[in-house]
C-alpha cells in the first residue's frame, strides 16, 4: 500500500470519526432541550463528549441562585423600610413648619405691639421673605458638597437657634435677628426636603410625593387659632408660643438625620461617595474651600443687590425717607451687574451657565416670580379688605385668608396622581396659570361690598386652585429638566425666584397702599378732619369702629374697594406673561425612571431603560436561574448575567447612597 492510500484511509477514517461526534453532540443537545432524563451508556460514544452537569453541580447552582435572589429580596425590604422612614419624618417635619407658619404671625404681631413696633411689622416680613430667597442656593451648595445631612443638620441648628434667640428677645434687634436665623433655617429645611424627593422618586411620581408631603397644611387649616388661643389662655405669651418648636423640631426631624447619617455612610462603604480630600487638610483650607465652591462672592453680591433693589419699595411703603430711594435702587443695580459679570469669572459659579442656557429652567423661574408676585399682591391685604367690606369677625377672615392655602394643597395631590398617570405636565401648568388668572379677575370684577360672600369665596377657591396646579408642575418640571447632579441647584433656583416673586409682590403692595389709600379716603369722607382720616389709615381696629351701613363705614369700604382694584388689577398684569412662558415649555413625557440621561435636553424623555424595569428584569433572570439553571454558560458558551451587584441593583434609586450627595458633583472639584 502506498503513502498516498495510508494517508487517503487516514482521512476518511477521521472525518467519520468526525461525523459520529457532531452526532453524538446533536443528540446530547435534543436530550437536554427536551427534558430527557435518560443516562446514556458507557459504550455510547456520545458518554465520551456529553457536557451535562453532575447532579451536585446543578443542586449547588440551584442553592447560589436562591441566596442570590433572597439577598435582592432583602436588600428591597430594607430600601422599603428606609423609604417608609424617611417619608414619614418629611411628613412629620412639614406638619411642625406648617404649624409654625400658621402661628408665627400671630405672635409676631403680638411680639412688635410689645416692642411698640407694630408698624414694622411689614418692613421685618420682607427681610423674612429675603432671607428666604437669598438662604436657599448657598444651602443647596451645601448639600452638594458636604452632604444632605450635613446640610439638613446645619438647617435644623439654624432654625432652632433662631426660635431660641425670638422666645428670649427683649427688643426689636433681637427678634429681628431671630426671625433672619429661623427664616434661614425654615428654608434649609424646605429646599432640603425637595432634593431628598427629588432623589428618592422618579419623574412620574414625583408630583404627588410632593402633594402628599403638604397635607399638613389641610390638617393645621383648622388647629392654629386654637393652638394659639390654648397658649395665651394658658399664661405662656407668645415667647412660649415660639419655645414649643425647640422640643418639638428636632423630634420630628431625628428620624430623618439619623436615616440620612446611616445612608451616607452605607455610600461611603460600598465606594459611592468619596469625600474630597481637602476636608483632610486642615480647617482653614477647608473653609476656602468650600468659599470657592458655595461661590461666596457671588452670593454676596447677589443677596446686597436684591435687597437693596427692595429697599427703595420699602421705604416708600413706610412713607420715609423716599430721597434715599433713588440711591439704594441704582446700588443694588449695580451689584446685580457685577454679579453678572463675577459669574462668568467664578471657578465655580453660583448660576452656572449650563443652567441659564436650560430653557426649561429659566422659563421655570420665570413662572415662579411672575406668580408669587401677583398672589402676594392679591392677598396681602385682602383679610383687611373682607373685615372693612363684610364686617367678618376674626375667624372668618382667618378660614377665609387660608382658602387659597388649603385649595392650594388638595389640588397639588391630585394633580400629583394626575401627572404619575398621563405622565405629562405642560398641559396641568398651562391651565394652573388660565385658572389662577380667572380666580383674580373675579377679585377685579366682584370686589365691593354688596358682592355675595360666596362669590369672594370662589375666586379664592379658584386662585387656590390654579396655584395647586402651577406649584407641583413647576417643581417637576425643573427637576426633571436637568441631570442629577444639578438637581439641588436646580430645585434652589427655582425657589429663589419664587421667594423673590414674593418679596416684590409684597413691597409692591404696600407701596399701593400707602400711596393710594389716603387719597381714595380723602374723596370718600372729604367732610371729615385729616387727623381722623390719618388714624382711619394707620390702624384697621379704627376702621372697624365705625359700625356697618354709617356713612363713615361706606366711605371707608369706598375707598378700600378703590385700593383692592388697583392691586388685583395689578396681579393680572403680572400673571399674564406666566401664560407665555408656560406655552414655550416642551411636552416631554415623565418616565419612571431617575434622571434618565437626554443628550437633546428634552424634559422627561428616556433613551435608555429605565432603573424599575432593570430591576425588574434582573428579579426574573434571578428566579428563573433557580429553577431552571443547568450550568453558567448557555449554549454559545457566552456567561449568563449575574444580577447581584449588578448596575441595576446599584441604580439611583437604591436608597443606600440617599444621603449622599451625587457622584458627579464630586468629580468636578478633581
Amino acid at each position: 500500500m502506498t503513502v498516498e492510500e495510508e494517508e487517503e484511509q487516514a482521512t476518511a477514517r477521521w472525518s467519520l470519526d468526525s461525523a459520529h461526534e457532531e452526532d453524538a453532540l446533536r443528540e446530547a443537545d435534543s436530550n437536554r432541550m427536551r427534558g430527557s432524563e435518560r443516562q446514556p451508556r458507557r459504550h455510547d460514544r456520545s458518554y465520551r463528549v456529553s457536557f451535562a452537569p453532575s447532579e451536585r453541580e446543578i443542586e449547588t447552582e440551584r442553592a447560589v441562585a436562591l441566596e442570590e435572589a433572597g439577598l435582592l429580596e432583602v436588600a428591597r425590604r430594607r430600601r422599603r423600610r428606609s423609604y417608609i422612614a424617611v417619608y414619614l419624618s418629611i411628613f412629620s417635619v412639614s406638619y411642625v413648619t406648617s404649624l409654625d407658619a400658621n402661628t408665627g404671625f400671630l405672635y409676631l404681631n403680638l411680639a412688635c405691639s410689645e416692642f411698640d413696633a407694630l408698624a414694622s411689622f411689614s418692613t421685618i416680613a420682607i427681610a423674612q421673605q429675603l432671607c428666604y430667597a437669598i438662604a436657599k442656593p448657598p444651602i443647596a451648595k451645601l448639600s452638594d458638597v458636604w452632604g444632605r445631612a450635613e446640610a439638613y443638620m446645619l438647617s435644623l441648628l439654624l432654625y432652632m437657634l433662631g426660635i431660641g434667640l425670638i422666645s428670649t428677645a427683649h427688643c426689636l434687634q433681637k427678634l429681628l435677628a431671630g426671625i433672619v436665623l429661623q427664616a434661614c433655617g425654615n428654608t434649609g429645611v424646605q429646599v432640603l426636603q425637595s432634593i431628598i424627593i427629588a432623589d428618592t422618586t422618579t419623574a412620574q411620581w414625583r408630583g404627588l410625593a410632593i402633594g402628599i408631603v403638604n397635607t399638613p397644611y389641610l390638617i393645621n387649616f383648622a388647629i392654629g387659632g386654637p393652638l394659639v388661643r390654648a397658649v395665651l389662655d394658658n399664661n405662656l405669651g407668645w415667647r412660649g408660643g415660639y419655645a414649643l418648636w425647640l422640643i418639638f423640631l428636632p423630634i420630628s426631624a431625628a428620624p430623618l438625620l439619623i436615616t440620612l447619617i446611616v445612608g451616607q455612610r452605607r455610600a461611603k462603604k460600598a465606594g459611592i461617595l468619596v469625600r474630597d480630600p481637602v476636608f483632610r487638610n486642615g480647617f482653614f483650607k477647608a473653609l476656602k474651600r468650600l468659599a470657592v465652591d458655595i461661590d461666596a462672592l457671588g452670593l454676596l453680591l447677589f443677596s446686597a443687590g436684591l435687597a437693596l433693589c427692595l429697599v427703595p419699595l420699602t421705604l416708600a411703603s413706610r412713607g420715609t425717607r423716599r430721597s434715599e430711594a433713588p440711591a439704594c435702587a441704582l446700588a443694588g443695580l449695580g451689584l446685580l451687574l457685577a454679579f453678572a459679570y463675577q459669574q462668568t469669572r467664578a471657578q465655580v459659579p453660583m448660576i452656572p451657565y449650563r443652567i441659564l442656557r436650560n430653557t426649561t429652567v429659566v422659563s421655570i423661574c420665570m413662572i415662579a416670580v411672575v406668580d408669587f408676585a401677583s398672589f402676594y399682591l392679591s392677598w396681602t391685604f385682602v383679610s383687611a379688605f373682607v373685615q372693612v367690606a363684610k364686617g367678618w369677625d376674626q375667624a372668618k377672615t382667618g378660614y377665609f385668608a387660608t382658602t387659597q392655602n388649603v385649595t392650594s394643597t388638595v389640588v397639588g395631590i391630585f394633580v400629583g396622581w394626575l401627572m404619575a398617570k398621563t405622565r405629562r405636565f405642560k398641559t396641568i401648568l398651562v391651565t394652573g396659570v388660565l385658572v389662577r388668572l380667572l380666580g383674580v379677575a373675579m377679585m377685579v370684577r366682584y370686589r365691593n361690598a354688596d358682592t355675595p360672600s360666596l362669590i369672594l369665596v370662589l375666586s379664592q377657591l379658584a386662585q387656590g386652585a390654579g396655584g395647586g396646579q402651577i406649584a407641583i408642575t413647576m417643581q417637576v418640571a425643573v427637576q426633571t429638566a436637568v441631570r442629577q447632579a444639578d438637581v439641588a441647584l436646580s430645585t434652589a433656583l427655582e425657589l429663589l425666584f419664587a421667594e423673590v416673586g414674593a418679596a416684590m409682590g409684597s413691597a409692591l403692595a404696600g407701596l399701593v397702599f400707602s400711596r393710594d389709600l389716603p387719597p381714595a379716603l380723602a374723596r370718600s369722607l372729604p367732610e371729615m378732619p385729616e387727623a381722623e382720616r390719618r388714624r382711619i389709615y394707620g390702624s384697621l381696629s379704627v376702621a372697624l369702629s365705625y359700625p356697618l351701613g354709617t356713612h363713615e363705614r361706606t366711605g371707608i369700604t369706598l375707598a378700600w374697594t378703590s385700593v383692592m382694584r388697583t392691586l388685583c388689577i395689578l396681579a393680572a398684569v403680572v400673571l399674564l406673561p406666566a401664560i407665555v412662558f408656560s406655552l414655550s415649555l416642551p411636552n416631554g413625557q415623565l418616565v419612571d425612571a431617575n434622571h434618565p440621561e437626554d443628550e437633546a435636553g428634552v424634559v422627561g424623555v428616556a433613551r435608555r431603560r429605565s432603573s424599575a424595569r432593570s430591576r425588574r428584569a434582573l428579579h426574573r433572570q434571578s428566579v428563573n436561574a433557580a429553577s431552571l439553571s443547568r450550568s453558567n454558560t448557555d449554549r454559545s458558551g457566552r456567561e449568563r448575567p449575574h444580577t447581584i451587584g449588578s448596575s441595576g441593583d446599584l441604580a439611583i434609586g437604591s436608597f443606600d447612597g440617599l444621603g449622599a450627595p451625587h457622584v458627579s458633583s464630586l468629580e468636578t472639584r478633581s
